[in-house]
């Protein structure tokens, strides 16, 4: 292997040898005048640099952020990932989770998240959907916590303002109280 590279730069330096010859002769036999030949070669070589620049330094570039990223798949290979979400994002991530299963009770919970923790608001219609609501919220992952002690279960269906025996008893019902009309002031 060792010869072949000798003999290859054995077998260059003649050729820039002979590269060297022919532009000293060019100078010599140009017909244009020699200032305007070496403004020519200026221009041409200042080119070539910049050129070569530019080229070298997107090659650069791209090799530096190659490892760049290289680097970082290799990092967050070997990191665990960071378990911190956005109590927003976390919110989403239950409803997402959740999805047609329990949409049903959606609409009467409200989800509230801080740090970890998620809090259940509103009203479910019995303990079993209560139960499976929290559960299903607990297996979402980044879910530490489930609070629920702000959902309420929902009373059996009745009249609007509660037990109406229990306040005729009392005397407090709507009926039993004739409303007064309001007087304008003259």
């Amino acid at each position: 292997m060792r010869r072949k590279s000798r003999r290859q730069q054995r077998s260059v330096l003649p050729f820039l040898g002979g590269v060297l010859v022919g532009v000293a002769a060019g100078w010599v036999t140009a017909p244009r005048r020699g200032d305007w030949v070496r403004n020519q070669i200026r221009q041409k070589a200042g080119h070539f640099k910049r050129v070569f620049v530019r080229r070298a330094g997107k090659r650069g570039r791209d090799v530096r952020n190659r490892v760049r990223g290289g680097l970082a798949e290799v990092q967050h290979a070997w990191a665990r990932p960071d378990p911190y979400v956005d109590a927003n994002t976390l919110v989403d991530q239950v409803h997402s989770a959740l999805g047609r299963e329990l949409a049903d009770l959606l609409p009467d919970v409200n989800l509230n998240a801080y740090g970890h923790t998620i809090y259940l608001h509103g009203h479910v219609p019995d303990a079993e959907a209560r139960d499976r609501l929290v559960a299903a919220i607990r297996g979402v992952e980044g879910v530490g916590e489930v609070v629920s002690a702000s959902l309420r279960l929902m009373a059996e269906p009745g009249p609007i303002g509660g037990n109406d025996s229990a306040a005729a008893e009392v005397g407090h019902s709507r009926e039993a109280k004739p409303r007064t009309p309001r007087r304008r002031a003259t």
